[in-house]
């Protein structure tokens, strides 16, 4: 059994090592002081919340929830994103427990959505608990290497 709680700082013991974990995982490399100053940031200001699936003291997976308004229903709604289990406790349960905790987060603060990208090989957990796919959503890659999208496709824009 895990014991899910939110991260009040990235500076909560084992945070960061399992965060440089995903990362390094996805291939990301380790983040530098001014990233995690700005996820500190972040958690501090709530802008976004992380909870921790803690197996003892050791933190073994972790999941964010961005809460947004939505001006055209009138509501709250969240982000989920950041679903990561460190591969030695994988198969137990820890994904599903953390899924739930960031769902109970999402209804604490009266949101009427929760939005996710797909995680391949996890559907069945968002299956069981009640999620759906839906092709109402877009996306757009920003690409912060480069110059903003208004100075990239000026030229290129066209208005139908």
């Amino acid at each position: 059994m895990f014991e899910i709680c939110r991260a009040t700082s990235i500076k909560n013991p084992g945070f960061v090592q399992l965060l440089s974990q995903f990362l390094i995982e996805r291939g990301q490399g380790v983040p530098n002081t001014g990233m995690l100053d700005q996820l500190e940031s972040a958690v501090r200001m709530d802008r976004i919340r992380f909870y921790m699936a803690l197996d003892g003291d050791r933190v073994v997976g972790v999941i964010s929830l961005t809460v947004s308004f939505s001006t055209m229903e009138m509501c709250p709604y969240a982000v989920l994103g950041d679903l990561y289990v460190h591969p030695g406790h994988r198969g137990r349960g820890c994904a599903a427990a953390l899924l739930m905790g960031a769902m109970d987060g999402a209804h604490e603060v009266g949101c009427n959505r929760i939005i996710t990208e797909r995680y391949d090989g996890m559907e069945g957990i968002f299956d069981r608990y009640g999620w759906y796919k839906s092709n109402q959503l877009m996306a757009y890659k920003v690409k912060l290497d480069q110059a903003p999208p208004s100075l990239t496709m000026t030229g290129s824009i066209t208005f139908d």
